[in-house]
């Protein structure tokens, strides 16, 4: 960010990612987010091939599942660990909200795509065992501390760990 469009925009990005952040945390920020910087960070970061992220430094891919009932291709961005190869993806549904349907998907249809930055690659996920979310949720709540918070609430914790294939 900082080579693109100098230091100025870049704590600018960072500040803002601290207020979405906070707000992210309460039930108008996930209806904003998922209604409104959902949709605008997919097309920009399709537009870009991931070079502009609306979330600073926070590692993001563009995940495509196949809809459950309707077959169509949904893409969402989502936050991601990586462990070599294998990429990570999370997903905490407050208490008071319905599942995300991209969880919905990749548990009927495990085979997915991911864009990050100009690449894409097929996956097939599985639900993380509870060894791999011991693992892996302390780097999930660095990039995104509201996950903690859900699932203090009570919310119902969706972590996927994506395996690259060559076929579906």
């Amino acid at each position: 960010m900082r080579q693109l469009f100098g230091p100025r925009c870049a704590t600018l990005v960072d500040g803002g990612l601290a207020l979405v952040r906070r707000a992210g945390g309460t039930r108008v920020g996930v209806f904003v987010i998922g209604q409104l910087v959902s949709p605008l960070h997919r097309w920009l970061y399709r537009l870009t091939g991931g070079r502009i992220s609306l979330t600073g430094r926070a590692p993001v891919l563009l995940l495509t599942t196949t809809g459950r009932r309707t077959g169509k291709q949904r893409t969402v961005p989502v936050f991601y660990v990586r462990d070599g190869e294998r990429l990570v993806v999370c997903n905490v549904t407050p208490p008071s909200e319905r599942a995300n349907p991209w969880t919905l998907n990749l548990r009927a249809t495990p085979y997915a795509s991911v864009q990050i930055r100009d690449r894409t690659i097929r996956c097939r996920a599985h639900p993380a065992t509870d060894h791999e979310l011991t693992r892996y949720w302390p780097e999930l709540t660095e990039i995104w501390p509201p996950y903690q918070r859900f699932v203090d609430e009570g919310g119902e914790q969706s972590v996927f760990v994506l395996d690259p294939v060559q076929h579906p």
